[in-house]
């Protein structure tokens, strides 16, 4: 039975009368956690020393956002979809700025001989230790540079090259920095030999890092294996759903496919994990 004109207008103005409230009612919280997430985001990449405003992360944010929409409705044809995939961004976001906190980590950490061996080079020619980071820091790579340049920039605003040492390293929790500043913080108060020091904790790093690189290279098969292994599934089912293309409807369509890709999917899981903690070697 068709609506009369007057029910249609009512039902419209109901509607809209709706959604504005909704609008009116989740806009600022949507808000207000977009730019929260925003500012959390401009503030870890500003400890690694990426300085962008929390504004023009917002519009990355928003810009993303917006894309991922626009593509799910063109791909579904549905809003909802739409709507979801338009909120991954700021979801995946925290990840992305973790992982590239990870790799700009690494790269320092790869870093370090080569700052020690510059370091240790301008004590011996006669510099002091606070002399010798000022007359290093234009001769490091960008990454390590920064973090250089940061502990210098301590012992400027007066705190002492231990501290600014010790600072780093909880700036930066990870072996080799320790390695590097624990033995430098027992030896500047006793007047020990530093450029020893320096060179002993160079090789020990160098040293740890061609055992790391052997040890990928040693297990770059299994590596290979592992990712193998790991699409094979995927890629078979999909070859079958071209041969037959009753074959995914007729699995998905019954409890028991439905069961035993459940049940594959989690054996999968375990064996990528597993195969995961096989190869992680940690030094």
């Amino acid at each position: 039975m068709g609506l009369t004109l007057l029910e249609c207008a009512l039902f419209a103005a109901g509607a809209s009368l709706l959604s504005w409230l909704l609008l009116r009612v989740f806009a600022p919280f949507l808000r207000g956690r977009l730019e929260a997430t925003a500012q959390k985001r401009a503030a870890d990449l500003r400890e690694e020393f990426l300085l962008l405003p929390t504004r023009k992360i917002l519009l990355i944010l928003l810009a993303a956002g917006g894309f991922c929409a626009i593509l799910a409705i063109a791909v579904t044809s549905k809003l909802l979809w739409g709507a979801v995939a338009g909120i991954i961004p700021i979801l995946i976001s925290g990840f992305m700025v973790r992982f590239y906190r990870e790799r700009r980590r690494k790269r320092v950490i790869s870093q370090i001989p080569g700052f020690l061996d510059v370091l240790a080079g301008q004590v011996k020619a006669g510099h002091s230790l606070q002399g010798a980071l000022s007359d290093t820091i234009p001769l490091l790579p960008h990454e390590i540079r920064n973090e250089i340049s940061w502990v210098f920039r301590l012992c400027r605003l007066g705190t002492s090259l231990s501290e600014a040492f010790a600072l780093w390293e909880e700036r930066m929790p990870c072996e080799e920095v320790a390695l590097v500043v624990r033995p430098l913080r027992v030896a500047l108060p006793t007047g020990g030999n530093i450029v020893e020091l320096l060179t002993r904790s160079r090789d020990i790093l160098q040293s740890r890092n061609r055992m790391r690189e052997k040890m990928r290279s040693m297990t770059a098969q299994a590596r290979l294996q592992a990712a193998v292994l790991t699409l094979l599934p995927p890629v078979f089912a999909g070859v079958l759903a071209e041969i037959d293309p009753d074959f995914l409807p007729r699995i998905i369509g019954t409890i028991q496919g439905k069961a035993i890709l459940t049940i594959a999917a989690f054996l999968q899981f375990l064996g990528w994990l597993t195969i995961r903690r096989i190869l992680a070697v940690k030094f």
